[in-house]
């Protein structure tokens, strides 16, 4: 399957095969890799990539995907071309209100952005603590804070409606 991976703002293509053996063959940047991944729970991979062994920790909320290696956080999204909702997705950026929603229940530490204030895409704007590790959220898109419904300190459940932006 032929994907194109988004890390840290650079687009690179990404192909995944299952072997019959039941490993995979990863191709990132036309680079070769043979990789033995194990699902531990939902969440939670371990990866053996190329004779090196990863714990892969993945973080989902809504559009704000990241996994969890070693010590670093790398947000990601992953599009396939041949998807009608990766297409839908690439032209939907600019029109309509956009919430940003806390994907699990934490508390608002810090607000980085105020009503009124513009902002452009992966921009941070809130950061809230969940689980004992703080999550910036960041703008699905560019645009303006039009409406922050949480303050510093603020309980919120899942699913809350943190901001919008329009």
């Amino acid at each position: 399957m032929k994907r194109i991976v988004e890390i840290e703002g650079v687009k690179r293509p990404l192909s995944l095969r299952r072997l019959d053996s039941g490993e995979f063959s990863v191709e990132l940047d036309g680079q070769p890799y043979a990789a033995d991944v194990c699902q531990l729970d939902p969440r939670t991979l371990s990866i053996l990539l190329d004779g090196r062994s990863y714990r892969v920790l993945l973080d989902s909320r809504g559009d704000d995907k990241a996994v969890s290696v070693e010590a670093g956080r790398i947000p990601f999204r992953i599009e396939d071309p041949r998807s009608l909702q990766s297409r839908r997705k690439a032209d939907a950026g600019g029109s309509g209100a956009r919430p940003v929603m806390a994907s699990m229940p934490g508390r608002i530490i810090r607000l980085l952005v105020q009503q009124g204030d513009a902002v452009e895409a992966h921009q941070g704007l809130i950061v809230v603590e969940a689980m004992k590790m703080q999550n910036e959220l960041k703008a699905p898109k560019a645009g303006t804070v039009v409406r922050v419904a949480v303050e510093v300190g603020a309980t919120v459940q899942a699913g809350a409606v943190l901001l919008v932006i329009e």
